[in-house]
Parts: structure tokens; sequence; C-alpha cells
């Protein structure tokens, strides 16, 4: 791996915009449901109050070396979807996003699988919410008018392990926002997500190479003949 180009790093606080009802909505799980709203609308809008999610990104380029290796400012990526889409591409906006500590610090007992149960939810709709703002912000600020994204460890394609050089583009940038790499890849705060934005006018959703059919947060139907054409 080169030495990662010094590039500037642009921080973002992100609003919280939690739908309280969509989020209640969500936990619906039967006989339980009843039992759930309130918890679920308590924790909400404690979560509105008191969360802080932000974001690192910075403008990158990138240059295909072949087939499943792309070089992003000097550090190379081994994925052949991801290779497959940068195919062309110059500019991509490289990301680290995070709710931050604030909701893993309420004081909800191990045991109160319920609480935690809804307070877990909630952080996925905090991130997801974060990761949409912030895509949507890169967007308009740098003149990106359609785009998608990857995740390291999404697809099997683009192992979990990739999101170590995608922290070396930062330097010490994750950090400022509160986010810690673990040395088996793992993001610490766990709701926190790290990834690449860039340019695509095909619709491209990740959902679609992804065979976890069952998964909550699907946005795309798994598609076995997109899968061929960046796969196979």
């Amino acid at each position: 791996m080169n030495n990662p180009e010094e590039k500037e790093v642009y921080q973002l606080e992100i609003p919280v915009k939690l739908d309280v009802e969509a989020v209640v909505k969500r936990l619906k799980i039967g006989r339980m449901s009843d039992r759930l709203d309130g918890m679920a609308l308590e924790l909400a809008e404690t979560a509105q109050k008191i969360a802080r999610p932000r974001a690192v990104y910075q403008v990158s380029h990138s240059h295909l070396i072949n087939g499943n290796r792309v070089d992003i400012d000097g550090v190379i990526f081994t994925s052949k979807v991801l290779s497959k889409l940068l195919k062309g591409r110059d500019t991509v906006i490289p990301f680290i996003a995070t709710i931050g500590k604030e909701l893993d610090e309420l004081p909800v007992s191990r045991g109160d699988m319920m609480r935690n149960f809804c307070l877990d939810s909630i952080k996925t709709v905090v991130l997801v919410n974060a990761v949409d703002y912030l895509s949507g912000y890169v967007k308009e600020k740098h003149n990106m008018p359609r785009a998608a994204l990857m995740n390291p460890g999404e697809i099997e394609d683009w192992r979990i392990t990739e999101q170590r050089p995608l922290f070396s583009l930062f330097k010490d940038a994750a950090a400022r926002i509160g986010v810690t790499l673990t040395p088996g890849g793992v993001m610490k705060p766990i709701k926190s997500r790290s990834g690449i934005i860039f340019p695509d006018e095909t619709g491209f959703v990740s959902c679609q190479l992804c065979t976890q059919v069952k998964c909550p947060g699907r946005r795309a139907k798994y598609d076995p003949e997109l899968v061929k054409e960046y796969l196979g």
C-alpha cells in the first residue's frame, strides 16, 4: 500500500430528523406491539434530543488497476464490484459516519431485552438517516446529481477488512468524530458506517447483490442477473 495523499477532510454535524411514528411502526411485532409502543416512543424522543450523528468525508480520485483492484489516492482496494462501479470514474467520496456514543451511554439494563431491542432499532434508523443526509449533502455540495454508495463488509466481494485501508485515507480524522477500528475491522461505536460515494446513473443499490433476503434494512430486491453481471 502506498502512502495516501494528503487531502482536506470535511467534518459534518448531522441533524437528527427522527420520524417517531415511523420508528414505532417499524417495531410492530404482533401481540407485543402495544407494550412496545410506549417504550419506543419514549426512547425515540430521547434519541431526538441527545443523539449527535456526525461524519467525515473527503474528495478523492480513483484509478482502476485491473478487474478487481482499484487505487484511491494511493490506497489499494480489492473488489470486483467496486472496480466495475468505479471504472471510468475519477472523483469519489470516501466517508465515515456514526451516530456517536450518546445513545450507547443511555442507562439500559442488559437484561431488559425489550428496551434494548427498541433502542437498537432506533439507533439503526438514526444511522440510516445520517448516511442518507450525508449522501444528499455530498451530491449537492460537490455537483453529483446521481450517486450510489458501497460499504466494506456489505457484500462478500468487498470484505469488512477493507475498512482498514479506507480508514488509512483519513489518518486521525475518524478519531475526531469518535470512531475507532478494532483489529478485526469492526467500527466502534457499532452504529457507524464507512464507505465510498460515487457518481452513478444506473440506480445501483448494493442490496441488489446481497443474499440476505430478509434483511430489515433492504432497499432493493436481490437481482441474480446483476450478480452475474458484476461477479460472473
